[in-house]
């Protein structure tokens, strides 16, 4: 994993005094790698000792190996900046199918690692008081609330997926105690999102959110977070490629786990909603 990266997975878990450190060295990369130990725990109003705990706590062998990291990190960088996001112009089609190829295997399989056990639990304790789910995202992660929809919906629950504050807010009016917000935002700094968010919990709906590990605005008002990793896409991207695997295979490690949590049950349910659909497309058959 990129070193950066790495490091924004760690801040919701580091202490105050490593999380300045941690700051620092993703606001100021060209500086840091130019520091020694004490040089930057002064920059960043911190001691030696933090420093040194810190880069043990990101599995890096030495502050030197760290600053190696962030050195060809921003070499990276740099004929990035030669190209247009994730492409190059006149790349080829081989070149890019294995970039692709690259950073879908990346963001699965560090989703995969990532995703928490106690964090989904929780997630499943909201759920078991609820029979109805909204669930909102914009822009790319649209496409991931109508998948939660789809699948919850197979399982019984009236999943509705929504995308425009304007739908979504008359049905926040009232709270009702069997219906979960759940809120999905790579960043968790969208600003549609954070306002949902916002009306949600002051009417004292359920909430759970879906995004990339790493503080966020969301986190302030919604307690049951599910995070998946940090995906390397540039600010100019062309599309949300990276991340949307992270967050489809995300649903999915849910979906499963939740459906064999109570096997027997959701397996009949699934049955039964592939039935029903397949009896309307042979009868549909049939009328032709």
């Amino acid at each position: 994993m990129i070193i950066e990266d790495e490091i924004l997975n760690s801040l919701s878990q580091l202490s105050k005094s490593k999380k300045k450190v941690a700051e620092y060295i993703l606001q100021n990369p060209n500086k840091v790698i130019k520091m020694t130990v004490a040089q930057l725990a002064q920059a960043a109003d911190s001691s030696s000792a933090t420093v040194v705990r810190l880069v043990k706590d990101l599995n890096v062998e030495s502050f030197t190996a760290l600053k190696v990291e962030l050195s060809a990190n921003l070499s990276r960088r740099s004929l990035e900046n030669k190209s247009y996001g994730d492409i190059s112009a006149n790349e080829t089609l081989v070149s890019i199918k294995q970039k692709l190829l690259a950073n879908a295997q990346r963001s699965i399989s560090e989703t995969m690692e990532q995703i928490d056990e106690k964090e989904i639990r929780e997630f499943f304790k909201l759920l078991d008081k609820c029979k109805q789910m909204i669930i909102f995202g914009v822009g790319a992660s649209e496409l991931v609330a109508e998948n939660i929809a789809q699948k919850w919906s197979r399982l019984g629950y009236l999943a509705v997926a929504e995308n425009n504050l304007n739908s979504l807010l008359p049905k926040l009016i009232s709270n009702q105690a069997d219906t979960l917000v759940w809120l999905v935002s790579n960043s968790g700094e969208s600003p549609e999102v954070i306002n949902a968010a916002i009306y949600a919990s002051e009417r004292n709906f359920p909430l759970v959110s879906l995004t990339r590990r790493g503080a966020s605005r969301l986190d302030n008002y919604v307690k049951t977070c599910i995070h998946t990793a940090f995906p390397r896409e540039s600010k100019k991207r062309i599309a949300a490629t990276s991340s949307l695997l992270a967050q489809f295979t995300a649903v999915d490690i849910i979906f499963y786990y939740f459906v064999s949590q109570n096997f027997d049950v959701n397996v009949d349910l699934l049955n039964k909603s592939y039935d029903i659909v397949v009896k309307y497309k042979d009868e549909l058959n049939y009328r032709r």
